[in-house]
């Protein structure tokens, strides 16, 4: 049998009906139904909301008309509450899909208690949940004093999606959509030039236009590391404190740039401690995942994979054509379907060398005047070709994985035989093996001068690792070792 709706709940309901009405169907189901609760409380009238985004949003868009619809429908003596509920995270998040009762039909079956209130008439006063854009309105942003402000963001839009990156571009529109109420914080990770910095731009682009009056900063770890620096040479670490952490949005790339920088890292753990407290939305990319920063302090790596942590992956053929097809249409060029077939087939690498390739077929197109086939693409691109192929040697292979593992390449090569050395030394050997044209005997000169039965076995032992798909150590964690073998080779593929 169903409860009988309280005086309070139909009060709500009445509200719902008179906002919508008030500032539109399409506009409420936007903004309101299936985020937000009402609930009634003597002359109080409070919207629940999932984050302090959605509250200095909405203060700003809906306090006046809200107030004015629950003053004209409930009395004049009553006030408008924006407040932190949590539980308007559980509800749908796609607005729109239910009727205009849903929140109030939410708050009646969901009794409980919600965090961090704000009365409407005190939004403007409190320094937590509002943090404003630095005077005239400038972003607190990565451009240092004296370059030009003005960047050209990517935007999400652009993004090609494909086998390798929906996910990650999934969870992108998500959080640009819900900053601070979903997936919190964001870390992707991959190989260089697949679209992490793409999407990092498109979500800082997003918001901003979404959430104007919000403060987002998109910035590489070196530019954080580099401000931090400054502060602490010029002595002004409260001010640098103060502008990193009323951020609404911090958008940080190339996190793997703070592996080994105690002090800086320890500085960036307390920015996003800080920020995360208050619900502020983070997002995080880096070359690999967050258990490889083998250097990075146990507290900041779990506060990266206390979020969503999403992977990307090389393009595939299909994501290469679609890749190329969708710029040669942006830049109006003539193109054939086979010349789109050679550029996906010859550069496997990353979308930078695709862009590269089309970029030096629409100089051709321009120069010349004609149509872009294929025989104009294999001349064109013969020198760009071979300027994109990579040669990996023994050194680049040795390099990576003493990185990786945290070992000192001089050892990796030396006579030692420790526990330490082991496993790498032999995951070295058989990346060179697979990776270059050298005899075993070539191999084991360049490993100390060992002989090539050292280096059949290590080869043997590998290959058996990686059909049982066994774990091998990094510093405290375990990794399989088909993940670490694919982590290196994406990593030797790119440079």
């Amino acid at each position: 049998m169903q409860a009988e709706i309280s005086k309070q709940d139909l009060a709500c309901e009445n509200f719902a009906e008179a906002l919508q009405a008030a500032i539109g169907t399409p506009r409420y189901r936007k903004w309101f139904e299936g985020r937000s609760i009402f609930s009634l409380q003597g002359d109080v009238l409070t919207i629940g909301l999932a984050s302090p985004f959605m509250i200095k949003f909405m203060i700003r868009e809906f306090r006046e008309i809200a107030l004015a619809t629950a003053q004209r429908l409930l009395g004049l003596s009553m006030q408008i509450r924006f407040e932190v509920d949590e539980r308007a995270t559980s509800m749908s998040v796609n607005p729109g899909s239910g009727s205009v009762l849903q929140t109030v039909n939410m708050a009646r079956s969901m009794k409980g208690t919600s965090s961090a209130a704000l009365v409407g008439n005190e939004a403007e006063t409190n320094p937590q949940l509002l943090a404003l854009r630095e005077p005239g309105g400038a972003e607190t942003s990565s451009t240092p004093r004296g370059v030009p402000r003005r960047r050209r963001f990517a935007r999400l839009d652009d993004f090609v999606p494909g086998s390798g990156n929906q996910a990650a571009l999934s969870m992108a529109r998500l959080v640009a959509e819900q900053p601070g109420e979903k997936y919190n914080p964001l870390y992707l990770y991959g190989g260089v030039g697949i679209g992490k910095t793409h999407l990092l731009e498109g979500i800082h682009a997003e918001i901003r236009l979404c959430y104007p009056e919000l403060t987002t900063t998109y910035l590489t770890a070196e530019a954080f590391a580099n401000y931090y620096t400054k502060a602490l040479r010029e002595k002004t670490l409260p001010a640098f404190r103060r502008k990193f952490r009323s951020i609404d949005a911090l958008l940080v790339d190339d996190i793997d740039f703070l592996d080994a920088k105690k002090g800086i890292q320890e500085e960036f753990c307390h920015t996003i401690q800080d920020l995360l407290a208050y619900g502020r939305q983070i997002v995080l990319a880096a070359d690999r995942h967050p258990k490889m920063l083998t250097n990075v302090r146990p507290e900041l790596c779990s506060r990266f994979l206390s979020g969503l942590v999403t992977r990307l992956e090389t393009p595939d053929e299909q994501n290469r054509r679609d890749i190329v097809r969708q710029r040669a249409v942006k830049m109006a060029l003539p193109i054939t379907e086979e010349a789109i077939e050679h550029i996906a087939r010859k550069f496997t690498r990353n979308a930078r060398e695709l862009l590269g390739a089309v970029n030096c077929m629409r100089t051709y197109h321009q120069m010349t005047g004609r149509a872009i086939t294929l025989g104009a693409t294999r001349d064109a691109l013969r020198d760009f070709e071979r300027d994109c192929l990579r040669i990996v040697r023994a050194s680049d292979i040795q390099h990576a994985v003493c990185e990786l593992f945290g070992v000192h390449q001089q050892d990796l090569i030396s006579p030692k035989r420790t526990r330490q050395l082991a496993q790498p030394r032999m995951l070295a050997m058989y990346l060179t093996r697979q990776w270059t044209n050298a005899a075993y005997h070539e191999i084991g000169k360049q490993f100390g001068g060992r002989n090539h039965s050292t280096v059949m076995s290590a080869e043997r032992k590998m290959k058996e690792m990686l059909q049982r798909n066994s774990s091998m150590q990094i510093s405290a964690r375990e990794w399989t070792a088909q993940e670490i073998v694919c982590m290196l080779e994406e990593q030797l593929q790119v440079g």
